[in-house]
């Protein structure tokens, strides 16, 4: 006999699934007739559907959500569903509907991944025996320069299938997102818990990081972007913008991925400024404290004195006419602040991990010869010196000045320094003024934003010649002495990874595919030897040391693994 389904919604879900190439109930696709069945008159089912996203939501509260709105007819529906439709089901979608029916009990901990407990002594749960669990912090990561699927393995499934994990800096009211990986490769849905029974209360706000957000003003007011694939704060957080002028405020919520909505616009002009705070519900409730402002570009650009043109921006950043989508503003901090040092280096965002990793390791065996490269004019402009082919009879000088292309947040959208801030007057400036004379003598911000060799560019610094040492598995004590020499001699050494075509080998070591890294040295402990490097981003490593500031040590025998090449100079 055929299912006479009477519910629209459910009519149309199990049209769809009859017609899809994999027909199925699953875990993730259940919530749908969760929420059909739990609208009604007053509530609806994007309403419904939302509160069973929600992160953190358990099973019971998602079950809970559903029953409350569930009708006679639509209790027929889900019978049939389970009697007639022939769908294959997952386990735990299964479960859902027939405890709907009243045909089993509802199991709270259900599925391939689950948590039991808090995480008063780490991340407890079960998976399947062998499988590890990974896990990313979404409270934290939007600090950091990580993507939703930057994680870390924090404990692999005994023999019984229990685990029990920890992730560093983890507090109460943390949102925490975990998967299992098994031997093959092959993952776990995503699930997201609220870490809870570490401290007596959540005394640590959701995060807003601006420098992902961009403002365009239009006819209809400011719109807003979100300018990368990394989060902007954690799921669920409440983010409001106050126009400075007007004091009109805009809440909006973050979605799953961290982000703001989609089509989001501020009412707003040119020049405007928003104030911008963030709310995880239980901290900054009235928004008292404000994490920065954001500009709408136009209006007065801050130039002040001579006035250079400036190297096109790259292609990402370039209307289809090849103007500039940005405007600039005049830095005027110090050149210098002590040494050069490579925690002083930070890559844009920008494709040319190859130069702030070059520059870094200049910086950290050739202080004195990046003073001595670039100068500052009485004019307030800036005179970089290169070397064309890495030749020291054929210098190369460029003169710029100090205009940065910046992002709504005030700093600038390329390189950058950590040493300062990034506010016009006190940045320390000796590195984005030398990229930006290196992108000005090759031509624009696109043509060195594509790729490129470190080599090259400490061979141009330096006026030296370049070479290449390949990484291989056996050569950990070769390039350990390599290395060791040439840092010892004054000589920069930058490494590459393996590309993007093996980014599996690069899961959940805080190592990433087609990247550059500066080498800063080698070291030997307890009779193991390890190489030292920086991530050009100053953030993101291998390990766990809690400083999530670019800097690490790897064992030689993972550096063969996870390395290329080497770039050094004769």
């Amino acid at each position: 006999m055929p299912m006479r389904i009477a519910d629209t919604r459910i009519r149309n879900f199990v049209d769809t699934q009859k017609t899809s190439p994999s027909p199925k109930i699953s875990d993730a696709n259940v919530i749908d007739l969760l929420a059909a069945v739990g609208d009604g008159s007053r509530t609806s089912f994007d309403k419904v559907k939302s509160e069973l996203t929600k992160p953190g939501i358990t099973r019971g509260q998602q079950f809970e959500l559903a029953k409350a709105g569930l009708s006679k007819s639509e209790k027929s529906d889900i019978g049939q569903l389970l009697d007639k439709s022939g769908l294959a089901m997952d386990p735990g979608a299964k479960n859902f509907l027939e405890a709907l029916v009243g045909r089993a009990p509802l199991q709270e901990s259900f599925g391939p991944l689950t948590i039991t407990g808090d995480q008063k002594n780490g991340i407890a749960g079960i998976a399947k025996p062998g499988e590890v669990i990974e896990a990313i912090n979404l409270s934290t990561a939007p600090a950091g320069r990580l993507h939703l699927v930057d994680t870390q393995v924090i404990g692999t499934a005994d023999a019984s299938g229990k685990f029990l994990g920890t992730l560093p800096d983890v507090r109460e009211g943390d949102m925490i997102r975990l998967r299992t990986r098994a031997a093959d490769g092959s993952t776990s849905d995503w699930l997201t818990i609220q870490a809870k029974g570490i401290e007596t209360s959540d005394t640590r706000n959701a995060i807003v990081n601006l420098e992902r957000m961009d403002l365009v003003a239009g006819q209809s007011g400011v719109a807003v972007t979100h300018n990368t694939g990394r989060p902007i704060t954690e799921p669920g957080a409440q983010i409001r913008f106050v126009n400075a002028r007007t004091g009109e405020k805009v809440d909006v919520t973050a979605n799953e991925k961290g982000s703001i909505p989609a089509g989001l616009t501020l009412p707003g002009k040119a020049g405007d400024e928003f104030k911008v705070s963030v709310s995880d519900g239980k901290n900054n409730l009235n928004h008292a404290s404000v994490t920065g402002t954001l500009k709408v570009p136009g209006g007065t650009t801050g130039i002040t004195g001579v006035d250079l043109p400036d190297p096109k921006m790259h292609k990402d950043e370039s209307n289809a006419d090849g103007t500039p989508k940005f405007k600039t503003e005049r830095f005027v901090g110090p050149l210098f602040i002590d040494e050069p040092t490579p925690g002083d280096v930070r890559q844009g965002a920008i494709g040319n991990c190859y130069f702030p990793a070059a520059m870094a390791a200049v910086a950290h065996t050739s202080p004195q010869a990046l003073k001595d490269m670039v100068k500052q004019n009485q004019d307030g402009t800036y005179t970089v010196r290169f070397y064309e082919n890495g030749n020291k009879s054929r210098p190369v000088e460029v003169k710029v000045d100090g205009d940065l292309y910046v992002r709504s947040f005030g700093g600038p959208i390329y390189g950058s320094s950590l040493g300062g801030t990034n506010t016009k007057d006190k940045m320390e400036l000796w590195f984005p003024i030398i990229e930006k004379a290196y992108a000005q003598w090759k031509g624009s911000y696109d043509a060195i934003g594509n790729g490129g060799s470190a080599g090259r560019v400490m061979s141009e610094v330096l006026g030296r010649s370049q070479s290449y040492e390949w990484v291989s598995a056996g050569s950990e004590d070769r390039l350990f002495n390599r290395i060791k020499s040439d840092i010892a001699k004054g000589i920069p050494v930058a490494a590459g990874t393996h590309g993007s075509d093996q980014a599996s080998r690069y899961t959940n070591t805080g190592v990433y595919a087609n990247h550059a890294y500066s080498i800063l040295g080698v070291e030997e402990k307890n009779g193991e030897k390890f190489v030292k490097l920086r991530n050009p981003w100053g953030q993101s490593e291998y390990g766990n040391d809690g400083k999530n500031d670019g800097f690490f040590s790897l064992p030689m025998k993972k550096f063969t693994e996870l390395y290329s090449s080497m770039y050094v100079l004769n």
